[in-house]
C-alpha cells in the first residue's frame, strides 16, 4: 500500500500543509473510520446521506495518522495533521494516479455488461502462477472503489489487475485516465444499464472509454463475436486482439463441454485441453478471455490449467450449494437478458435427472424496455428443460403472462408476496430437485433463499 510523508502526499495531490506536519508518516488510506488501520490517511467524502468530515476526530482517535480536509468544509480542528484541498474525491482520484506512476507493473483493466469480476478472478488466478499480482478486491470498480484499490497496492507488484464499472456516461473514462491500463479487456456489451444509456450501440461506446487512458502501445482485447465492437475496433489505432466462438476471432473454441460440475473446451491451433470448475458456456468465455491476456505474458498451458482450477469467490454469481437432495443456483448478485440467457443454458446443459426450477426476480435499470426485456426471457423459457417457473417483482410478471402459454401441464406462476412463493417452493424441496434464483440485488433474493434454506434443514 502507499506509504508516505505528508508532504509528499501534499505535493501528489497539491494540498495546502503545515510545515509542522510534513514528515508525519502515512501507510495506506481510508475512507471509513469503521476500518482504520494505523498510520492511514483517512479521505472524508461528502455523501448525500453523510459527511466523513464529521468523523475525522473519530477517525485520528482509530489510529489514523492523518487526514484531508476540503476547504470548503466549516470548522476544521486545529489539532489534527490536515492536508487541505479543494475536493477530497478528486484528491483522493488524484493521489492514487501519482501512485499508479510509482508502480512498475503492467496494468490490466476489465470492463464490459458481464462477466467483469469472474474474469478478474480468473485471470488473477492464472497470472499468480508467475507473477506477483494486484486486483480489484469485490467489486470496488467506481470512481471511489478503483482508486482505493490502486492505493492498498503493494508496491513490488509484478501485474495490477483492475475493473471498471459504470453507470453513465464518461465514468469509465474517468478510471482509464486514473489507471492508464497497458491492456484492456471488454468482455461483452450487453442490456445493463439500458435505462441510463438507450441502446446497445451506445453501451458499446461507453464500454470504449476503457481505451481513453491507454498508451498507444497498448493491447485491446474484446469480444469479437459481438458486431458492435467488430465495428469499432475497426478504427483504434491500438494493437487488438478478439476472442470468442466465431472462427473469425483471433482466439476462438473449437471444442467445448458444459456439465453441471464444470466445463472443458479445447482453443483453436492447441491440442489441449482446459477445464474449469464453473458451469455455463459463459464461464467459457470469460476464460478464454482471461487466456488470451495469459498468452501476452508467455504462460504454459500447464500453468493457465493450474490458474483456471483455482477456487473463484462466489459473492452470487452463479453459486452452486447442495443440501441434502437439493441444489440452490443463487445468481442474484445482478441481472438482465443476456446473463438471464446465459444461466438458463447452463441449468439446460446440467445432465442431471433432478426435477429444475426457475425462480426469476425483475431485471432493474431496463429503462422504457423493461417490459419488452422481461417478455424476451419467455422465448428462453424451455418446457422441456425446466419443471416449473416462478416469478416475483413488478415486471417479471409479464415473463409468466407469454411463458405459461408453453408450460400447459407444468407451473408458471407469478407471485406478489414472497410467503406464498415460499409455500410453493416447500413442495419441491420433499424431493430431489435444482432451483435456480436470478435476479437484480435490488430484489434481495438473499433474504428468500436464507428462508428456503431454513425450510430445507428443518
Amino acid at each position: 500500500m502507499i506509504k508516505a510523508n505528508l508532504n509528499e502526499v501534499s505535493t501528489m495531490i497539491g494540498g495546502i500543509l503545515k510545515e509542522v506536519h510534513q514528515n508525519i508518516q502515512i501507510e495506506g488510506v481510508s475512507i471509513d473510520t469503521r476500518n482504520i488501520l494505523r498510520g492511514n490517511l483517512f479521505i472524508p467524502l461528502a455523501g448525500t446521506n453523510s459527511n466523513g468530515h464529521l468523523f475525522i476526530k473519530q477517525a485520528i482517535q482509530n489510529g489514523a495518522s492523518a487526514a484531508l480536509w476540503q476547504k470548503n468544509e466549516p470548522n476544521p480542528p486545529k489539532d489534527v495533521p490536515l492536508i487541505f484541498v479543494e475536493d477530497t474525491l478528486q484528491s483522493l482520484q488524484q493521489l492514487a494516479f501519482a501512485y499508479r506512476k510509482k508502480l512498475n507493473a503492467k496494468f490490466i483493466g476489465i470492463t464490459g455488461s458481464n462477466g467483469k469480476t469472474t474474469t478478474k478472478e480468473i485471470l488473477s488466478n492464472i497470472l499468480s502462477t508467475n507473477f506477483k499480482v494486484g486486483k480489484t478486491i469485490g467489486n470496488f470498480n467506481n470512481e471511489i472503489g478503483v482508486p482505493l484499490t490502486l492505493l492498498s497496492f503493494d508496491q513490488n507488484i509484478e501485474i495490477a489487475i483492475l475493473e471498471m464499472g459504470m453507470s453513465h456516461k464518461g465514468d469509465i473514462e474517468l478510471l482509464s485516465k486514473i489507471v492508464n491500463p497497458d491492456i484492456s479487456i471488454i468482455t461483452n456489451i450487453g442490456h445493463a444499464h439500458l435505462c441510463n444509456h438507450g441502446s446497445i450501440k451506445n453501451i458499446a461506446t461507453v464500454k470504449w472509454e476503457i481505451l481513453s487512458g491507454m498508451p498507444s502501445e497498448g493491447i485491446l482485447i474484446y469480444n469479437g463475436d459481438q458486431k458492435e465492437l467488430v465495428a469499432k475496433a475497426r478504427y483504434t489505432k491500438l494493437k487488438k486482439i478478439s476472442f470468442g466462438m466465431n472462427r473469425t476471432n483471433d482466439f476462438y473454441i473449437k471444442n467445448s463441454n458444459a456439465g453441471k460440475h464444470g466445463c472443458t473446451f479445447e482453443i483453436a491451433d492447441s491440442p489441449y485441453t482446459f477445464d474449469i470448475p464453473l458451469i455455463g458456456e459463459h464461464q467459457i468465455q470469460n476464460a478464454l478471455s482471461a487466456i488470451t491476456v495469459a498468452s501476452l505474458f508467455g504462460l504454459s498451458n500447464s500453468q493457465i490449467q493450474e490458474g483456471l482450477s483455482m477456487d473463484i469467490p462466489s459473492d452470487q454469481r452463479f453459486n452452486v450449494r447442495t443440501i441434502g437432495h437439493v441444489t440452490i443456483i443463487d445468481d442474484t448478485y445482478k441481472s438482465n437478458l443476456e446473463s438471464v440467457i446465459a444461466a438458463l443454458k447452463a441449468i439446460y446443459h446440467m445432465q442431471d435427472s433432478r426435477k429444475k426450477i426457475f425462480i426469476m426476480g425483475d431485471m432493474v435499470d431496463m429503462g422504457d424496455r423493461s417490459i419488452e426485456m422481461h417478455q424476451e426471457i419467455a422465448n428462453h423459457l424451455s418446457p422441456v428443460y425446466l419443471d416449473s417457473i416462478f416469478s416475483i417483482g413488478n415486471f417479471s410478471e409479464y415473463t409468466i403472462q407469454i411463458a405459461e402459454k408453453n408450460f400447459d401441464n407444468k407451473r408458471a406462476i407469478h407471485f406478489t408476496e414472497e410467503s406464498k412463493l415460499i409455500h410453493m417452493l416447500k413442495q419441491y424441496i420433499e424431493e430431489p430437485c435444482i432451483l435456480l434464483f436470478k435476479a437484480s440485488r435490488e430484489l434481495k433474493f438473499e433474504k428468500l433463499i436464507a428462508a428456503l434454506e431454513r425450510e430445507i434443514l428443518l
